[in-house]
């Protein structure tokens, strides 16, 4: 660690939530699976790829929408599909969480929209981080400017990938309550 400031403050963390969706799903899934989006799905409230319900995806086109457009309808639809219902996923992703020795971490939902039992702290988003750049998959998708997949152009939120020398992705997110949030990496 070269600096940190309120490194184990417990904060909303609004869509770098969906950064430990996408390492959950990519263990309990294949980037070729195909996905049915549900109606709950595809009526989830907040930012979205556009889904639709009934329409079918590779569940690497939903972790593209998941990570590049943040979409909370395509969290819904991996939480589903990976483990039948969004609880059963959540659990997971707690379990990831506790795994991962983020010791100040809970999440209430695969999206990161607000809720008072839904935080974590910078210096355990900077443990997820380094995991996830670790994993091949992920780290291309993170680092993705933009793509366009299942007849979708998405672009990346993180304008750091255009901005900052070396940057090699991750996640942005916004809510009015937690304001704006940033988990990203740089190499030099």
């Amino acid at each position: 660690v070269l600096y940190e400031q309120n490194a184990d403050a417990k904060m909303l963390i609004a869509s770098t939530t969906k950064i430990l969706t996408a390492l959950v799903a990519i263990r309990e899934g294949d980037l070729n699976d195909v996905v049915t989006v549900s109606r709950e799905a595809a009526y989830r409230e907040g930012s979205s790829m556009y889904l639709k319900a009934g329409e079918e995806l590779t569940l690497e086109a939903l972790l593209y929408g998941l990570l590049l457009a943040s979409g909370n309808d395509a969290a819904v639809a991996i939480a589903g599909f990976c483990a039948g219902d969004v609880d059963t996923f959540v659990a997971w992703m707690n379990d990831k969480a506790a795994e991962l020795g983020m010791e100040h971490t809970h999440f209430e939902n695969p999206n990161g929209l607000n809720d008072e039992g839904h935080y974590s702290t910078a210096a355990d988003m900077a443990a997820l981080a380094r995991v996830v750049m670790e994993h091949e998959a992920l780290a291309k998708i993170v680092g993705t400017r933009s793509i366009t997949v299942a007849g979708r152009t998405l672009t990346n939120h993180n304008k750091l990938l255009w901005r900052y020398e070396g940057c090699t992705g991750l996640k942005t997110g916004y809510t009015d309550r937690a304001g704006r949030t940033l988990v990203s990496c740089a190499e030099r």
